[in-house]
């Protein structure tokens, strides 16, 4: 019998769109990634996904991304964001809503500048994990595609180049919702075989860990819950903040990644069940919480698990509130 996705995992994978996403989770793959994370120094996060040539970007990543990097940030990893031109306003805007600081990596919009500048800032900041939300990954014949199959090389940098060749030790993870993004590589058979279009739009680029969800802001969101379990800590966001970031996004230029409207909706699902979900699993994170803290005040809770606690560094013991100046360039 094959192993069952935890409650955690199986709430994140819910297929409220019916697109047949929940044939690609992995099992276990959702706390596997999280473990990694627990004991993550330095991070990058990459995200954004411009559908079609006329539209903004989807609302489905930036958010979610965001909601990660607080919780990495707040367990003691030095965070960077890194994006292209069309993503970097959202990115922005959803840090804008959590007060949090601007430690954004902008990059060019043409490709090779793209790749070039991107691998500069890698080398300077040495992740030890390169994670990818809802980001384009190649298919096979090289183009990047929408779920139509129509192809968005144009619209989206060649960010998937820092997942193909990595940073010496880093550690890489995806986080999808459609068989397109980077990470799907890891379960490209299931993609060609259960999405439609799948043979041609499914990417190529693996990662140490794949997260599939209903939605990749709640792959993340599924990533962060597990952080807080493993630590016994609340880092989730609030269905007012989720309102919030939605707002946000679309002011910033952002539409729904399925219907291209600028409306607060994520994926065509309304707001309202995006909050429902939310709050369901703020509830399911808080009674496994509590479940755990009897071993975890023993001592016992960690190694049970096998987590690993992150090194907390000095200069992030009080930098909840303080706003960071990036060593890397802006753009």
């Amino acid at each position: 019998m094959s192993p069952s996705p935890d409650a955690i995992e199986a709430l994140c994978a819910l297929d409220a769109a019916g697109r047949g996403i929940g044939r690609l989770v992995v099992p276990g793959a959702l706390a596997a990634a999280a473990r990694s994370l627990a004991g993550a120094r330095r991070v990058v996060l990459v995200t954004g996904f411009v559908p079609r040539p006329t539209w903004g970007p989807e609302t489905d990543g930036p958010s979610g991304t965001v909601v990660l990097g607080r919780a990495l940030r707040r367990l003691g990893a030095e965070v960077r964001y890194l994006a292209d031109p069309p993503v970097l306003p959202l990115i922005e805007a959803c840090l804008k809503v959590f007060r949090e600081p601007l430690d954004l990596v902008g990059v060019p919009a043409a490709p090779d500048a793209a790749v070039v500048a991107a691998r500069a800032s890698l080398r300077m900041f040495r992740p030890s994990h390169l994670v990818a939300v809802e980001r384009p990954g190649r298919a096979a014949d090289g183009d990047y595609y929408n779920a139509r199959g129509e192809s968005v090389r144009g619209e989206n940098a060649p960010l998937d180049a820092l997942f193909l060749r990595r940073p010496a030790g880093a550690v890489t993870i995806g986080v999808g919702d459609g068989g397109n993004e980077i990470g799907m590589g890891r379960v490209r058979a299931r993609v060609r075989r259960e999405i439609p279009r799948g043979d041609r739009i499914g990417s190529v680029v693996r990662t140490d860990h794949l997260v599939v969800a209903g939605t990749s802001n709640w792959g993340a969101w599924g990533l962060t819950a597990h952080l807080g379990l493993a630590t016994g800590q609340d880092l989730l966001h609030t269905g007012e903040d989720e309102v919030r970031l939605t707002h946000a996004m679309v002011a910033a230029g952002g539409v729904d990644g399925l219907t291209g409207a600028a409306v607060p909706s994520v994926d065509s699902l309304p707001l309202g069940l995006h909050q429902a979900v939310l709050t369901t699993l703020r509830e399911l994170a808080a009674h496994l919480r509590a479940r755990a803290a009897p071993a975890r005040g023993a001592g016992r809770g960690q190694r049970q698990a096998g987590w690993r606690a992150p090194a907390r560094h000095p200069e992030h013991a009080n930098h909840t509130n303080r706003r960071r100046t990036t060593s890397w360039p802006r753009r």
